[in-house]
């Protein structure tokens, strides 16, 4: 049994990347923000508030919408290996819930268009099946410590044994289940984590895999002695 740690890079991005990428400055109603274009994207700062949703000053109308991209080079992996557990982790800086509507938060799989740089584009590149079957609700979620997503079996599916491994962050109560919160004039619920750009690894986002080594097992000759 053998153990990889891996973490997106840093700015500038080599091989992986990780931040966030939103829809804001819009006044429109549910349907249309979780489905509309980005607007800006950011992968170079220390922290992010990868989960925002903000009310517009119309009634049932929103302003914001923020999800997040987490990229891991897995390659170390290669084809061989067989995976058993994954369990990917952010660290926690702050959360709000002036709208009162409890967010929560979950893993998906994610497409950028690149590995190494994030797009406001990106914001509709994110899936909705989620990679753990278990989001973290907010009042679970830590702001002093990691919070750990543990991958079933869908989510260890999606690992690339020789390649990139994309992940996406995304409300799964409001975001995801296309379902309206509460409205109250422009009050806003965030989740915030650090992101890699912050100096050194021990708060980056990290993805930790378990997995055996592949290959055929030697076959034992006994020779008889005549």
């Amino acid at each position: 049994m053998a153990t990889l740690t891996v973490y997106p890079d840093p700015d500038p991005e080599t091989t992986s990347v990780d931040g966030f990428v939103n829809r804001n400055g819009v006044d429109e109603t549910w349907a249309n923000i979780i489905a509309g274009a980005g607007v800006a994207a950011g992968d170079s700062e220390l922290s992010a508030n990868v989960i925002t949703i903000t009310a517009s000053a119309t009634a049932n109308q929103w302003s914001t919408l923020s999800r997040g991209i987490l990229l891991f080079d897995t390659s170390a992996l290669t084809s061989a290996a067989n995976i058993s557990a994954a369990v990917l982790s952010i660290f926690g800086a702050n959360k709000l819930d002036l709208l009162g509507i409890a967010p929560d938060i979950d893993i998906y799989t994610s497409t950028p268009a690149s590995n190494t740089a994030l797009v406001a584009a990106d914001f509709t590149q994110i899936g909705s099946v989620s990679q753990t079957g278990s989001p973290i609700t907010y009042a679970a979620y830590s702001t002093v410590a990691y919070n750990d997503f543990t991958f079933n079996a869908t989510g260890r599916g999606n690992i690339s044994k020789t390649g990139v491994s994309k992940f996406g962050v995304r409300n799964a109560n409001y975001d995801v289940a296309a379902n309206a919160p509460a409205h109250t004039a422009n009050l806003a619920s965030r989740m915030n984590f650090i992101l890699a750009d912050t100096s050194g690894t021990s708060t980056d986002p990290k993805l930790v895999i378990t997995y055996t080594k592949g290959g055929v097992k030697p076959t034992l000759l006994f020779l008889g002695v005549g």
